[in-house]
């Protein structure tokens, strides 16, 4: 009976605790709920984990939590998990009640992630019997997470259209045999829907291994190079580990202190793939396996954008403790090793001087001692952030860009003696570029501090205060975060503690923690990571993201007299780079287009099969070489050196050219668009005589397209004709699958004639209308022009503004053609006020090219040093048409390209019809 009641008052202390921790989460998932209503264009973190696991965390927009649950469901076999290591009562010896961890039913504030999934069956002492998805074997650290990644980044690319940002991966367990590999996307570009990704590993034990499709043949590429350059051979891979494999002897490593020479061969892969082979470096990141760490792996993952310009220089500068900084990738930057020279020097760095011991093989391409005092370290605590932080900020005094960092450690075969290293990786900044925009360096923290599992919680911020973006932060991190602000230290310009992380146990075996570690299992470092992304990119609205890099660590206690007890530490360190002036934010809701279910009116012999039966909801496909081909000629001929002020005083381009494109097949707006078709047909057969046809500068522009409107027959009878409407790819895409809605057309930029669908027949006005994304990605400088089939039918032509809906709702006419070209020689534009009268075929993707080069960039922005703020202002401006029956001193509304709703007072001197500029 005792025992009973001992057990009894213990689960009530236990139950206490529970309570305490659902009020904690309620109330803070509370705050995380409204900062996701915030929240247009977010950020997400997929984290597969080889114990078992896989972690979803960010907000859920566009439906993408349903189509990853389907994914892993799918693919990996996962099931969501129904039980969760926490702590229990329970009677040992059947005399005493001890407090331990068991695998208990989950509730929901037990959820540290958005999103939770197991590959496998959870097991009562916390491992996870697997269903075989994740791979490990051998000795030497094989694994198949790369694979994995790969098809997880496929999935969420090439069909969801999100974005690949970062990717990095971590070891956990005595021998670094637990992999872990967090996957970060952002918003969605349809420009992702056709990038090949490619992943190349090197692991130092003698093997390099690739994943991804043998795109233009790349492996056959990568066969030479490995054989013409590092003496090694391909080998039989294993499909469900890896693509591609290949042995070699070219990864070298030597002395007690970590010295490798896998920067040295990680610099030579990067200039082969991007300079000889085109492709975009996205990824590089280290790893560290093996009983002290020492066996390296160097993780990359490339894209092939074939329009991105590419041949850039590339530099890498590692940081390693012990007291030494190697460089490499100088072999064509002379620029950049004597300023680091300089650099370096002016700190008391010198050359490292071999000793006569060591072999004269190079192992990197500069390599300097530190000073004593150059490198701070207590504990797991260190100044790297700030070493890379002041690093990048000089570099960039150069026309060097960061493009990406992250951090390892190795250690002595006890644990002890921890050696920190950081990897900062560059490219020389591109025109246009500005390399000397302020950094932000905020790096979040967990520092164990017993044997028993504890741990304090800190947050790390380095770099300019620029804006007055610390005080925003601490903002953010004390409402959201439970944050308390510490000041300056001699390794941050500001730290701050934290009480919201939370990290499980992956093991209730007091073995397993003997032997693997402590606190191993899942975090919610994922959860406030992307919140944070969110905060900076997305709600302040001036940063891009550069680097979120995630790490583990272990402190190592000793327990008694003869044993240590491991704990892990994590840590994740995210870097942002100012954008002045801030963005225009596109985010695209989800479309799911439902199948018709019949053959469709009349559908394009052209399109695929299960799109002409109606089985297929809808189809985005690449536009095929000819159909690119059309509609750059297309765009060529309808070009007119002509801008009005809609071009809000940007600069006009002397040509616009595709690099890539879609069609669409969509069974249900084609069946809209045909009826609606037939319907014109027979209005311009009862209307005899009294029609008005006008056929757009397009169809002399491009015979083969005039041709598909053309019937062999009957000829064109509705007018039908294909027209331009320029907007943002993410919209464009969304178009594709909703068409437009005649009572938000023209919003942003007034409507003259109605309101009702605006299209353009030269290309000069609808790239007016047009905009990049400008997320600080690749795909910047790209816009986007639809090329839709329009039905004009019988048409009202004027030249006068003003609202002319009647005129076509009535049945009198079926489109109206505002004739500016006549009236003040600018263009004309073609309004439609039936949505069926449009059907959005293509979307292409093009840049701006400029005879006499682009024009001149915005102003570098000045530079500050914490804490003093910075001031970073910026303006974005839009025009707004000031509409009939307005007068001065009139309120009227406005949808911004950004998204905003103005309210715009109307200034004294203008009349209605005329244009205002209007700054936000």
């Amino acid at each position: 009976m005792g025992v009973e009641q001992s057990k009894q008052d213990l689960q009530n202390r236990i139950d206490a605790s529970r309570e305490h921790e659902r009020q904690n989460y309620e109330s803070q998932m509370a705050i995380v709920r409204q900062m996701d209503q915030r929240t247009k264009v977010p950020h997400l973190l997929i984290e597969l984990r080889s114990l078992g696991y896989i972690e979803i965390c960010g907000k859920d927009i566009g439906g993408i939590y349903s189509k990853l649950d389907n994914f892993f469901k799918t693919n990996f076999r996962a099931t969501e998990t129904q039980v969760v290591m926490r702590t229990g009562a329970a009677v040992e010896c059947g005399c005493c009640v001890q407090q331990g961890y068991q695998m208990l039913p989950k509730e929901p504030f037990d959820d540290v992630c958005d999103k939770n999934y197991v590959c496998g069956t959870q097991n009562t002492n916390g491992s996870v019997t697997s269903n075989g998805i994740f791979g490990y074997r051998g000795s030497e650290g094989e694994n198949n997470m790369g694979k994995l990644t790969m098809h997880v980044v496929n999935f969420m690319t090439n069909e969801c259209g999100w974005g690949l940002q970062l990717c990095d991966g971590g070891n956990l367990g005595r021998y670094g045999q637990y992999r872990e590999q967090q996957i970060k996307f952002k918003a969605p570009h349809p420009l992702n829907l056709m990038a090949p990704h490619l992943m190349i590993e090197l692991r130092q034990v003698g093997y390099i291994e690739v994943n991804g499709t043998d795109t233009e043949g790349i492996f056959g590429k990568l066969d030479q190079f490995v054989r013409s350059k590092w003496g090694g051979n391909r080998i039989q891979n294993d499909a469900a580990y890896c693509d591609l494999k290949f042995q070699t002897g070219a990864f070298k490593s030597r002395g007690t202190e970590g010295e490798n020479n896998m920067g040295l061969r990680t610099m030579e892969i990067v200039d082969f793939m991007t300079k000889e082979c085109s492709w975009t470096l996205l990824t590089c990141t280290g790893g560290n396996f093996g009983r002290t760490g020492a066996q390296r792996e160097q993780q990359m993952i490339f894209r092939n954008d074939e329009f991105v310009q590419h041949g850039e220089n590339h530099l890498m500068v590692e940081f390693r403790d012990k007291g030494y900084i190697e460089i490499n990738g100088l072999h064509d930057s002379a620029d950049a090793a004597q300023a680091l020279h300089s650099f370096y020097s002016q700190q008391g760095c010198t050359e490292y001087q071999p000793g006569f011991w060591e072999s004269s093989e190079k192992f990197c391409d500069k390599k300097y001692t530190t000073p004593s005092n150059f490198y701070w370290r207590q504990g797991t605590t260190n100044n790297l952030g700030k070493r890379t932080i002041e690093l990048a900020t000089f570099l960039g005094s150069q026309g060097w860009m960061l493009l990406l960092c992250n951090g390892g450690n190795i250690s002595d075969v006890r644990g002890y003696n921890i050696k920190r290293e950081q990897q900062v990786k560059f490219t020389r900044a591109r025109q246009g570029e500005n390399s000397q925009a302020p950094l932000l360096m905020i790096e979040l923290r967990t520092v164990p501090t017993g044997a028993d599992g504890n741990y304090g919680g800190y947050i790390e911020v380095n770099g300019q205060n620029t804006n007055g973006v610390y005080q925003k932060l601490i903002e953010f991190m004390q409402t959201t975060m439970m944050a308390t602000p510490l000041g300056p230290q001699p390794y941050c310009d500001l730290l701050l503690s934290c009480n919201v992380f939370r990290l499980r146990e992956a093991s209730n075996s007091w073995q397993t923690w003997r032997w693997d570690g402590r606190l191993q299992g899942e975090s919610n470092f994922g959860r406030y990571t992307m919140r944070l992304c969110d905060f900076m990119v997305d709600h302040l609205g001036e940063w891009d993201m550069v680097v979120c890099n995630g790490n583990s660590i272990d402190s190592v206690f000793r327990v008694g007299k003869d044993e240590t007890q491991a704990v892990t530490g994590r840590e994740q360190q995210l870097i942002f780079r100012h954008r002045p002036g801030g963005r225009a934010v596109f985010m695209a809701e989800s479309t799911n287009v439902e199948p018709l279910g019949r053959p469709p009116l009349l559908a394009p012999k052209y399109w695929e099969e299960g799109c002409r039966q109606g089985q297929v909801g809808q189809k985005i496909v690449p536009a095929t070489a000819e159909e690119k081909a059309w509609i750059q000629e297309l765009l060529d001929g309808t070009y007119k050196k002509k801008a009005t002020r809609d071009r809000a005083g940007g600069a006009l381009a002397d040509r616009f050219v595709v690099v890539s494109a879609l069609r669409s097949e969509c069974p249900l707006l084609w069946e809209k668009y045909a009826n609606r078709r037939k319907k014109v047909h027979e209005d311009m057969k009862s209307r005899g005589d009294a029609v008005t046809r006008v056929e757009p500068k397009t169809m002399g522009a491009c015979r083969a397209l005039k041709d598909r409107c053309t019937h062999p027959k009957v000829g064109n009878p509705t007018n039908e004709t294909y027209l331009l409407h320029g907007s943002n790819p993410t919209s464009a895409i969304s178009i594709l699958s909703t068409s437009f809605k005649v009572d938000f057309a023209g919003a942003a930029v007034g409507t003259m004639f109605g309101p009702g669908v605006y299209m353009a027949e030269s290309s000069s006005k609808s790239d007016e209308y047009a905009r990049d994304e400008s997320t600080g990605s690749a795909y910047d400088g790209l816009y986007a022009v639809l090329l839709c089939r329009v039905i004009l039918g019988s048409s009202h032509v004027v030249e006068k503004p003003g609202d002319y809906r009647e005129k076509c709702t009535s049945g009198e006419f079926d489109s109206v053609v505002g004739d500016r070209e006549k009236a003040v020689g600018t263009f004309r534009e073609f309004i439609l006020f039936d949505e069926g009268s449009i059907y959005p075929e293509y979307v292409a993707f093009y840049r701006r090219e400029y005879t006499d080069g682009p024009p001149p960039a915005r102003a570098a922005a000045p530079s500050g040093y914490a804490p003093g703020q910075q001031s970073m202002s910026g303006t974005r401006t839009m025009q707004v048409q000031v509409p009939e029956g307005a007068e001065p001193g009139m309120k009227i509304q406005a949808r911004a390209p950004w998204g905003d709703l103005l309210e715009i007072v109307i200034p004294e001197g203008v009349e209605p019809g005329s244009m205002i500029t209007v700054q936000a």
